[in-house]
């Protein structure tokens, strides 16, 4: 196992290494000609990974919900600023006091097969997950919704057991609508949506889609989109620079992006960002389920460091989920400092004594699970060599993300990093760390586990009125500063990289793909 340190030749090793990669790049910047585009009109996207399932009901993971964004339609979507805005529903009314929402449904929208939406397929793709026809990650959004019910064949009711403050957030693509009837093995061997773009061919690294005539907003621009999964972040970067690829979308490694600021025939379109990048711990592990072991853990680390050095300064630190700016976000939690020797006390006062009292000598090990991404695994060795100096020893095992992933929602890890996107209300703490959120109920993969965080949660949905909301958010942010069940490393910046002469393209909070509909080629 290979432990690093800032001073160790093997820190600077890992530093002439990413710079080769970035002088790849940097040969090819240097040339007058530009990439050479498309003959046709299309575009391809680079992914990190391949969408894991194509049903908006099972699907969580990045790549799909990127899938979702240019194939489906919600009932809701978002602006640029992460507004909501009515979609596939004209409009909605709040009702009975918080407990009905009420969507009138927009007419003249078509499936990809013709067929046309009605209250039926919203019905469906909802009651499916609440009767357990389809098993959900997301149920658990869900917990306050009884039942849809059609008004008529063009308006639809979401009933409530109790006033629900988050219910739009949830209705958008990361919850597409589907055609009635639809199960989830034949809608992920076979998607049907209302999106821009229809899937046309499916490969295990890449999709193709055609541009939908029929779509309710207008054909789109573009007459053919390829999402096409490139796991390598240098290999992303030469792709882009040669034009086999021409849109990469805050997926390339930090090193590389002042090369293509600096090069005339690219373009970098950057804008803050909702994306969390967080440590994620196993409560059900004896030893991580210790309070003092987190707080060291959470010490040790020199966030401003890593967001400066390996992100360029591509990232803001953090101590919660919720992003700059929200209107739920506690700005007022005391940092946790970067402070090894206090990380070393609590090790002590916790029965982990460093073995021989004088250096970093290993008190214990842990393993950390992350993909093979490259700049996730140089995340992993940085964090890594700075436990290492308070004794903590760490060994890194990376994986294609198919199986990081799935280790991850098995629960089958102690320590993860991953980025948490698509942040616009503050319930969202109830799908990744509410009790009743356990896979495959939902996103609670650190199994963790508090009764007042659950109530802090619970009352601030409650309410419709961010107003009354924000006071029980931020008890729950209180809770989890405590708690640690995820230990906190920064917001990310978003930033989009593509030719000159791709226009129309404009970055979403989260790094959505909603804007691909209106992009075109200047030629």
């Amino acid at each position: 196992m290979t432990r690093l340190s800032f001073a160790t030749p093997c820190w600077r090793v890992i530093a002439v290494l990413l710079l080769l990669a970035a002088g790849l790049v940097a040969g090819g910047c240097r040339r007058t000609k530009g990439p050479d585009l498309p003959p046709d009109n299309r575009l391809v996207v680079a992914l990190e990974s391949a969408p894991i399932n194509l049903d908006p009901r099972v699907g969580t993971d990045q790549a799909s919900s990127r899938v979702f964004e240019v194939m489906l339609n919600g009932l809701v979507t978002k602006d640029t600023k992460g507004n909501l805005l009515p979609d596939l529903a004209e409009s909605w009314e709040i009702l009975d006091g918080g407990r009905r929402y009420r969507f009138p449904l927009r007419s003249g929208v078509r499936f990809h097969d013709g067929r046309e939406l009605s209250s039926a397929d919203v019905i469906w793709t909802f009651q499916s997950i609440l009767d357990g026809t389809v098993v959900s990650p997301k149920r658990g959004a869900f917990q306050r919704l009884e039942s849809v019910e059609a008004v008529d064949d063009m308006t639809v009711d979401f009933v409530m057991s109790e006033p629900f403050g988050a219910m739009l957030v949830n209705l958008t693509s990361f919850l597409g609508i589907i055609p009635q009837g639809m199960d989830s093995e034949s809608f992920n061997r076979q998607p049907v949506g209302t999106g821009p773009f229809r899937l046309v061919e499916r490969h295990p690294d890449h999709l193709v889609f055609e541009a939908f005539e029929d779509h309710w907003r207008g054909r789109p621009q573009l007459d053919v989109l390829e999402l096409r999964e490139i796991p390598d972040a240098t290999v992303r970067a030469l792709e882009l620079q040669k034009g086999s690829v021409q849109l990469v979308v805050s997926d390339l490694a930090p090193d590389v992006l002042p090369l293509f600021r600096q090069n005339p025939a690219f373009k970098v379109v950057e804008d803050p960002g909702s994306k969390y990048s967080y440590l994620g711990v196993n409560f059900e592990d004896p030893m991580l389920a210790r309070t003092e072991v987190r707080r060291a853990m959470a010490l040790a680390l020199d966030r401003q460091r890593l967001v400066d050095t390996l992100w360029r300064g591509l990232g803001i630190v953090t101590e919660t989920v919720i992003p700059l700016g929200h209107w739920a976000r506690h700005d007022d939690l005391e940092p946790i400092p970067y402070d090894p020797d206090a990380a070393r006390r609590l090790l002590d006062q916790a029965g982990y004594p460093d073995p021989d009292g004088d250096g970093p000598q290993s008190r214990f090990a842990l393993t950390y699970k992350t993909s093979t991404d490259e700049t996730a695994l140089l995340q992993a060795q940085i964090v890594q060599a700075m436990l290492a100096e308070v004794g903590i020893e760490i060994e890194i095992r990376s994986y294609e993300f198919a199986t990081f992933y799935s280790d991850i929602k098995k629960g089958n890890f102690q320590v993860f990093s991953l980025t948490w996107t698509g942040i616009i209300d503050p319930d969202f703490f109830s799908l990744i760390l509410h009790s009743k959120s356990i896979p495959p109920a939902g996103a609670n993969r650190g199994r963790y586990r508090n009764a007042e965080f659950d109530r802090m949660v619970d009352e601030g949905a409650r309410r419709t009125n961010p107003e009354e909301r924000r006071p029980f958010y931020l008890r729950a942010q209180e809770i989890m500063a405590t708690d640690l069940p995820y230990i906190s490393l920064f917001n990310r910046v978003n930033f989009a990289v593509m030719p000159t002469q791709l226009e129309g393209y404009r970055n979403y909070p989260s790094s959505e793909l909603y804007s691909l509909k209106n992009v075109k080629w200047r030629r």
